[in-house]
């Protein structure tokens, strides 16, 4: 779905957490309203999923109606009374978009997978008005994709970088820049990576825009000593001595040489990262049709098919950790999973990369990765 015009690798060296990347017309295909309209007509409009700002937050009793269905009070949009507050320069943020949005669920786990990271994703739609937050940083890498309309961006050098989540844009007590290093109009099916610690600043213009903003979030340095400290560092005496008067700075120094040995040893490091690893939990597309009734059939030559997981698979072992449980991977299931590594493929494709296979016994075992949701498939829509 994403021409990002580099590779992973290529991103991890020049942009990652170093500079912006600007990707024109990098979405594949045009996003459509009605998928918005979708979305808007099974969530339900209250905090914090779904809100309205127009120089600070927009009460909800001013855009919706309280119904009681069912015995149970809820909220409802009033339609006229929102678009009316859209078209006086509010913006409504959507978080969580990807819980909601089936194409949304789609980019974010593509983000996902390019960067290896976990990735969350807000919608921001405005017809005019002023723009949401202003002029900040985020303590997150953030993708903006441009879904419809246009949008101006402002992204200025970073006064305070790689800032952690307890930091505050608005409490660093640096100003942001007065010359922004990029100045671009973002269009339909733009890309835009801002590295976490910069500034910038979404503008709207005088017409329809929606925007998905996705953060990504990947364990820092400071998460491993966080980690390391708590599970690995009460093991050592040095560090279990009482802050007493008669506590020498030699006494201090054993306990940091052994914090030190710990976090530079090789299975301390590993270990961390298998935590990491063995918590994604994934999460696909539903495509009823297709695994309840055309089945096989359904997989034409254009379908593209891609794993969901965002980390590396180690096919040599006997099962593979899958949302908490463990998967044990047939000899052609296996085949798939590598043939899929790092890349999204056509069933046509697929089925040429493994040539020696049969093309039905082929597909089966994409339906079934696909029922695990440890692979994801995107059908080409009629």
């Amino acid at each position: 779905m994403i021409a990002f015009g580099l590779t992973p690798a290529e991103f991890q060296q020049r942009h990652f957490e170093q500079q912006p990347l600007l990707a024109k017309r990098a979405l594949r295909e045009p996003f459509p309203w009605g998928e918005l309209d979708t979305v808007l007509h099974q969530i339900e409009p209250t905090a914090p999923v779904f809100r309205l700002f127009n120089a600070g937050p927009v009460g909800e009793e001013r855009y919706t109606d309280l119904v009681v269905e069912l015995g149970a009070p809820r909220r409802r949009l009033n339609q006229r009374r929102f678009y009316a507050e859209l078209r006086g320069g509010a913006t409504l943020v959507i978080n969580g978009f990807e819980n909601h949005s089936a194409r949304g669920l789609r980019l974010c786990a593509e983000l996902g997978r390019f960067t290896g990271w976990r990735t969350v994703g807000n919608a921001y739609l405005s017809v005019g008005g002023r723009g949401t937050f202003g002029q900040h940083w985020d303590t997150h890498d953030v993708f903006a994709i441009q879904l419809i309309g246009r949008k101006r961006w402002l992204v200025y050098p970073p006064t305070f970088p790689l800032p952690l989540g307890s930091h505050r844009s608005d409490g660093s007590g640096h100003p942001c820049p007065a010359t922004p290093a990029i100045d671009c109009v973002l269009e339909a099916r733009d890309l835009l990576y801002v590295p976490r610690g910069w500034w910038h600043e979404a503008i709207p213009f005088d017409e329809p825009s929606l925007h998905l903003s996705v953060g990504t979030y990947g364990p820092t340095v400071h998460d491993y000593l966080t980690w390391a400290c708590g599970a690995h560092l009460p093991a050592a005496l040095a560090a279990r001595r009482s802050l007493t008067s008669e506590l020498t700075r030699s006494d201090i120094e054993a306990a940091l040489q052994a914090f030190r040995d710990l976090v530079l040893a090789d299975a301390t490091r590993a270990e961390f990262e298998r935590g990491v690893t063995s918590s994604e939990q994934l999460r696909s597309t539903f495509d009823t049709e297709l695994l309840l009734s055309s089945g096989a059939a359904g997989l034409t030559p254009g379908t593209l098919v891609s794993l969901t997981t965002r980390q590396p698979i180690d096919i040599g072992r006997d099962e593979i950790p899958v949302n908490g449980g463990r998967l044990r991977l047939h000899p052609l299931s296996r085949a798939v999973v590598a043939a899929l590594a790092g890349a999204t493929l056509t069933i046509d494709e697929l089925c040429r990369r493994l040539s020696g296979e049969p093309p039905d016994a082929l597909r089966a075992a994409v339906l079934d990765l696909a029922e695990h949701e440890l692979v994801t498939i995107v059908r080409a829509r009629g």
